[in-house]
């Protein structure tokens, strides 16, 4: 019994060594394969062709903004000794690729789409995550069978392999990459955006964004997401990943969601104070020049922006009267309070001024979430 122990133990040691050793053949392989300097001979090469058919946009702010974002994450990735050149180009749509030697492309459309820094940063690591994951060469090698060295060799000859160069441009360009490798890009980017000190709810609110435009607008020439398989699903786990590492998604942090502003007019000795959500006013309080009401107006406009949500409930809207003062609640945290005294200007009592403003909160949270085909969470 004993000696049957013993031979199990040997033969369990053996198989793990060899496996072991498999694996490590396996990496070394793989390491073996990647050739950063024929990656970047080919990223130059395919990039003199690309430019020579898009134009290349010179616009001092954007090219500076890309090229600082993108920058800030390169320094944060494991391919230290890549070198990055990010690019903006004239090409209808919003869109984004990138092309093996580290050469990332955006178009000048997708400016209009993006809100914030970090819904950029989301997008250009996600190219990033492409580029250090290989993922051109790769998924070229997947379609055709070639080892990626085979791929490199062919496509740096002095006349390219016109089979596999088709295959691996319609790759970059189109992003038609795997459902595995878009998981990959995905996963890296947020982890990406975390270690430079992006938001990186700004990728979730980007992607929700584009999908909203794709399922209310699909004439829309999407570029980037157009081409990018089950979006839903992309969006599913890239939340579901922002959750795992305790990240608040606060939307309106990323993005000019139910942006909230405030704007004065003055008409002789008065002043009128106009707080909007969006394009909806939602308070309107009248008052004479240098009354109180006026940092009171101030400081709503700054309770109502740090407590309003998207997800917001109407239930969680309400209002507290007592006596003659009445008070606006936003999840119990105090946006506002008006005594009657304060609201005769307008002849209203300030319960009556609260209660229009509950509703119009409301409103303005109701329109928005029409727009949203997707579950806020």
């Amino acid at each position: 019994m004993r000696k049957n122990r013993k031979l199990i133990n040997k033969l369990v040691s053996v198989i793990v060594f060899l496996l072991m050793a498999f694996l490590l053949a396996s990496f070394n392989s793989f390491s073996a394969e990647r050739d950063l300097n024929k990656e970047q001979k080919l990223g130059k090469k395919l990039s003199e062709d690309i430019e020579k058919k898009y134009e290349v946009i010179e616009d001092l702010n954007q090219n500076s903004l890309i090229n600082e974002i993108g920058n800030k994450l390169a320094r944060n990735s494991e391919l230290k000794k890549m070198n990055y050149h990010f690019k903006i180009l004239n090409i209808e749509g919003p869109n984004a690729f990138s092309i093996p030697g580290g050469y990332i492309y955006v178009t000048y459309d997708l400016f209009d789409y993006v809100q914030s820094d970090d819904e950029l940063a989301g997008i250009l690591a996600h190219e990033i995550a492409h580029v250090i994951h290989n993922h051109a060469l790769k998924q070229t090698r997947d379609n055709t069978k070639f080892t990626l060295l085979t791929i490199l060799g062919a496509l740096l000859t002095g006349e390219p392999n016109v089979a596999v160069l088709g295959k691996l441009t319609t790759i970059t360009f189109l992003n038609q990459y795997s459902r595995e490798y878009e998981e990959e890009a995905d996963l890296t980017a947020i982890n990406l955006l975390i270690k430079a000190g992006y938001n990186s709810v700004g990728f979730l609110t980007f992607l929700e964004r584009l999908y909203t435009r794709e399922m209310f607008k699909p004439e829309v020439n999407l570029g980037i997401f157009q081409t990018h398989p089950e979006t839903e699903n992309r969006i599913n786990y890239v939340r579901n990943k922002l959750i795992e590492k305790g990240i608040d998604i606060d939307r309106r942090v990323t993005t000019d969601y139910l942006k909230v502003d405030i704007k004065y007019t003055y008409e002789e000795s008065f002043c009128n104070a106009a707080i909007y959500i969006d394009n909806t006013t939602i308070l309107n309080l009248t008052f004479p020049i240098g009354h109180e009401l006026y940092p009171k107006t101030v400081e709503t406009a700054k309770n109502l922006d740090k407590f309003l949500s998207i997800d917001l409930a109407s239930y969680e809207i309400n209002i507290l009267v007592k006596g003659t003062t009445s008070t606006l609640l936003i999840r119990n945290n105090k946006i506002i309070s008006l005594d009657d005294s304060e609201t005769t200007f307008i002849n209203k009592s300030s319960r009556e001024v609260l209660k229009e403003t509950q509703d119009k909160i409301k409103q303005a949270l109701w329109e928005f979430k029409l727009n949203l085909p997707f579950n806020i969470k």
